[in-house]
């Protein structure tokens, strides 16, 4: 495929009309995959937290050749593309900045192409769910080390390689960029591009050091730099063991202290905790008896000894959910090993570092590794909309973070109250050293066509809220330069942080010009990185 240099680009697109480069799209890709009805527009140009423009049409391609052809087209054409996973972004990631776009949908790319069990590698499409894959590799008793974030009902591998993301094996294994092998990315002008050792002919790609990292440049690009088509992760063993603590903390503090011991010995997969606003936000929360029947069910499958599995069931039915009453911060680490002596060992361990909070039922640890990818709503229990932030620090800069966001929303209290706007902090540790720090606003709001389609039925519903709206978007702004000011860094960048800022000019030189190599006319989700 020849490559268009940047005069012809720019020619060609200011030539075409709308009508032709839609014909160009659809003969490209097939009439099959281009989207034009506009409810289905809008839908797919809303996310979780905004919309962008009214795009021409979305390109939902059911293969890499399709993909490829599609892309093309509308680049040549003066299309911008903007690649969209699972929908969940909340970073203006994907959304469109004017009418002359293409989103790209890659769900119906959803094959898991290749597990090697003896390999211990495997192959996906860029649309494939992290639930998905989970259950295709189950019954070779393998999985991801890093293998997937909670809403991984819905999120796509693809779309959590584009934006980063954390949370299950994140303790051990630390994010989805970190565990990678290779990538087959399609470029601006259609071609398809391939890291790690499965991008030479005859090879596979079981390994992805080869010479300089092209795999992590590609990672959590935010889709700047091309469209994701199929990714390959490392395999291991599922672990034969694994168990759930959980604690309760009176300060802020001691969670810190105690979530950055257990990190520093590796003894947990995933770790995470809850502020008090969190747990009083869905202490309330109604769910149907069905819903409690089936986790407890899910609980007791999860234990492969009969005597463990009723045990397992109640502990949960004598914890229920009545911890959620409790103030304080609530701490749950779930740990794996490959026996019931290590796993106990490793249990054993995390109490006595943890031995400032008092121990609760381990009813959530429980709960998530036994459902672990269960259908999230984009909107509150009761009905508000929500906007999560984060920022990743070294656990020295806990404190001062937590001391700078406390401080902008005691600033703000009283408009916040007479709004009906709530901050609720989630916090996740990464690996050895890192600690990911998550504030999520809430607000009372009408819904946009995107909520609609995400919330389940009965949900409560709210007026329009312009007010909070601004308040909101006022609040996020203080928070991402209290982040900066912590020396945070991000996941899931899109267009909401600073990644361009005070880079030294060799860096901006670097980025600028592997942008102009691989997207010459800045057709590949123009904005994103703030490229």
């Amino acid at each position: 495929m020849a490559r268009r240099g940047h005069g012809l680009g720019m020619a060609t697109a200011a030539l075409d009309t709308d009508a032709e480069a839609l014909a160009a799209l659809v003969a490209a890709a097939g009439a099959d995959a281009v989207l034009t009805d506009p409810d289905e527009r809008r839908f797919f140009s809303q996310d979780a937290g905004a919309e962008g423009a009214l795009p021409l049409a979305v390109l939902r391609p059911a293969s890499v050749d399709a993909l490829q052809a599609g892309v093309a087209a509308a680049t040549a054409h003066g299309l911008a593309v903007h690649p969209r996973g699972g929908g969940m972004s909340y970073t203006d990631a994907f959304l469109p900045q004017s009418a002359r776009a293409v989103v790209v949908d890659c769900t119906a790319l959803d094959r898991v192409v290749t597990i090697d069990p003896a390999g211990l590698w495997v192959t996906v499409e860029a649309g494939c769910t992290w639930a998905t894959l989970d259950a295709a590799l189950a019954p070779y008793g393998l999985r991801a080390p890093f293998w997937g974030p909670f809403s991984g009902h819905m999120a796509t591998v693809g779309g959590s390689v584009s934006q980063g993301t954390a949370t299950f094996g994140s303790g051990r294994a630390g994010i989805s960029g970190d565990q990678l092998l290779g990538l087959d990315v399609v470029l601006a002008d259609g071609r398809l591009l391939s890291t790690g050792s499965g991008g030479q002919a005859g090879h596979t790609p079981f390994f992805r050091n080869y010479g300089p990292d092209l795999t992590g440049l590609f990672a959590q690009d935010a889709g700047a730099l091309g469209v994701k088509a199929r990714v390959t992760l490392p395999l291991e063993p599922r672990p034969a063991e694994v168990g759930g603590v959980s604690f309760l903390f009176g300060t802020y503090a001691a969670l810190t202290a105690a979530m950055q011991a257990v990190a520093r010995e590796g003894l947990a997969s995933e770790a995470f905790a809850m502020d008090p606003v969190v747990t009083r936000q869905f202490a309330g929360e109604a769910r149907p008896l069905v819903d409690d029947v089936k986790a407890l069910l899910a609980i007791g499958r999860a234990e492969r000894a009969p005597l463990r599995r009723l045990a397992a069931m109640a502990r949960t039915v004598i914890g229920g959910r009545g911890f959620l009453g409790r103030d304080g911060y609530h701490c749950h680490f779930v740990s794996e090993a490959p026996d019931r002596r290590r796993l106990n060992a490793q249990i054993a361990r995390i109490r006595r570092l943890c031995r400032a909070g008092a121990e609760m039922p381990p009813t959530v640890p429980a709960m998530v590794r036994a459902m672990p990818f269960q259908p999230l709503s984009v909107l509150s229990p009761k009905g508000e909309r929500m906007i999560p932030l984060h920022g990743i620090v070294p656990y020295a800069a806990a404190a001062g973070l937590n001391a700078a966001v406390a401080a902008l929303v005691a600033a703000r209290r009283a408009d916040l109250d007479a709004a009906g706007v709530v901050v609720a902090t989630s916090f996740f540790g990464i690996g050895r050293n890192a600690f990911l720090y998550e504030p999520v606003i809430y607000w009372p709001d009408d819904r946009t066509l995107y909520h609609e389609r995400r919330t389940p039925e009965g949900t409560p519903r709210h007026p329009a809220n312009p007010a909070a709206r601004a308040l909101v978007a006022a609040l996020k702004a203080e928070l991402i330069e209290a982040f900066w000011a912590a020396g945070a860094v991000h996941l899931q960048i899109g267009r909401a942080y600073p990644w361009l800022r005070d880079r030294n000019a060799p860096f901006l030189d670097l980025v600028r010009a592997i942008k102009r190599e691989v997207d010459p006319d800045n057709r590949m989700n123009p904005g994103a990185l703030g490229l």
